[in-house]
């Protein structure tokens, strides 16, 4: 347990740094351009992420359980070979077609021929993000997490500094520009930090070893795959059916909510590369300790996700003036709770997908619950969209697809495993959580500054009346930043 929250601690701590530079990143991008140019940024992204997620294939996570139980080091390359010519199958037909269909795409489906580059230079960036996920799994599933840490934090700077320049002078392009030489560098870097400790022990795949691990692999990694396609085009749902029936502009208002909400992702997402290899681990080896280890430390991340969401939520208007300066994104405040809650929910799936159902092989369950996430929003909105606003509508649609996703998740992790993990006093903790978000467009900031000192006290409390989390854990923390930023090291 202590070896895993170091880690995770130390995971936060840089995806923190990372997400930090991403938002100034963010931020100053949208300071210089308009909120057309940038919905028109934003619909190139959606549709390249939903056709480009065609090639993850599950490999990333597969390959990464695979690797953490590898039997030397031989196998790892092997398994890395064998993933990546997987997944080549499919990325190259997609990065060709989207290359020589973008004219077609943004003119016949979208009316929009300034989308035409930006899809070209995403289907050629295609190419080299194929690559990407492998070498992380490599990584992660070899458990070098202080080298795979170091990596997030000094690439979130390389973007910082192609991304603004490239912005700047060549608009809607640049973006585009500066996220190819972007994923090229990153493609370089990860393939000399996965590949050079494996020097001497490289052999490729003999056709026994080819099946034998395609097997091992796909035996997980199809129901991944199908899940990571569920997800974005869950994620994208938003915005590509506003796309086709609204302005560019409608989607930018959508999309900067769905921005500043899932910016708390990167909690669950910083975890999940410790979770899958030392759960799966852990869940091979000792049952009884992967159940315990898995229901103490879901507890404490539940109650990081819930406090943080709860108040960003709750100050968004502040942090959005500051960070955007102007007032072209104040509609999309209107949005925040809808989208925050969906992400605090998402976070805790994301969580029992990484670290339970993943490590467990539960293929067919975890499909069927992305499945739920997506019909479930799909019929929300049709159910809603008449009665209420339309960008209203889509947002609350994703909050109530996520929350029967997850109500399936736990129930039948319960069912299957006899493992009962998520109680009434994380709903009620929640519901406290989504009274504090919907203050978001309430009172002036003085007055949330005066009621921010009693609201916290009472959800903190709610989390020690839960036991979710104690005094000991806050002692521990704490002497863990101290231990990092002063760089000693613990004795004993």
């Amino acid at each position: 347990m202590k070896e895993l929250g170091k880690w995770q601690v130390i995971s936060i701590l840089s995806q923190g740094l990372a997400m930090f530079l991403g938002l100034v990143q963010t931020f100053v991008i949208i300071r210089i351009l308009s909120v057309e140019e940038w919905g028109v940024v934003q619909l190139a992204v959606s549709i390249g992420g939903a056709l480009g997620i065609y090639q993850h294939l599950g490999l990333v996570s597969a390959s990464t359980r695979e690797i953490s139980s590898a039997r030397d080091d031989e196998d790892i390359f092997k398994i890395f070979i064998t993933s990546s010519v997987i997944r080549y199958f499919v990325t190259l037909p997609i990065a060709i077609g989207l290359f020589f269909f973008a004219d077609h795409i943004s003119v016949a489906w979208y009316k929009n021929a300034a989308l035409t580059i930006p899809l070209q230079i995403y289907g050629v960036t295609l190419l080299f993000q194929g690559v990407q996920g492998i070498l992380n799994s490599v990584i992660s599933g070899t458990q070098r997490f202080k080298a795979l840490f170091i990596y997030q934090i000094m690439i979130a700077f390389v973007s910082v500094l192609l991304y603004i320049p490239f912005v700047y002078f060549l608009k809607i392009n640049g973006f585009f520009y500066a996220f190819l030489a972007f994923n090229i560098i990153s493609s370089i870097v990860l393939a000399i930090m996965a590949l050079k400790p494996l020097r001497g022990k490289i052999r490729m795949p003999s056709k026994d070893d080819f099946k034998r691990l395609f097997k091992d692999i796909f035996s997980i990694s199809i129901a991944i795959y199908v899940v990571k396609i569920l997800y974005t085009n869950w994620e994208k749902f938003g915005s590509n059916a506003l796309g086709l029936f609204n302005s560019v502009e409608v989607v930018a208002i959508f999309a900067f909510a769905m921005l500043y909400a899932k910016k708390l992702m990167s909690i669950s997402d910083s975890v999940t590369t410790v979770n899958i290899p030392v759960f799966s681990d852990r869940y091979v080896r000792d049952f009884k300790e992967f159940k315990e280890l898995f229901e103490k430390n879901f507890n404490k991340l539940f109650s990081l996700i819930v406090f943080t969401g709860a108040f960003a939520s709750y100050f968004a208007p502040t942090i959005v003036d500051i960070l955007v300066g102007g007032n072209k994104y104040d509609q999309s405040l209107a949005l925040v709770p809808a989208m925050m809650f969906t992400f605090i929910i998402y976070s805790f799936i994301n969580l029992i997908s990484a670290s339970v159902m993943i490590p467990a092989k539960m293929a067919k369950s975890m499909i069927l619950s992305y499945v739920l996430l997506m019909v479930g929003s799909v019929v929300a909105f049709f159910s809603m969209y008449k009665f209420i606003p339309l960008l209203v509508a889509v947002s609350w649609a994703m909050t109530v697809g996520t929350a029967i996703c997850l109500a399936f998740m736990v129930y039948w992790v319960g069912k299957r495993m006899k493992f009962w993990f998520f109680n009434l006093d994380h709903v009620t903790i929640l519901v406290q959580a989504l009274f504090i978000s919907l203050l978001c467009n309430v009172g002036t900031l003085p007055i949330k500054l005066v009621l921010f000192v009693p609201f916290s006290i009472l959800l903190g409390s709610s989390f020690f009346i839960a036991r979710f989390v104690s005094k000991e854990d806050f002692v521990l923390w704490s002497r863990r930043l101290r231990l990092l930023t002063t760089g000693r090291k613990k004795n004993g």
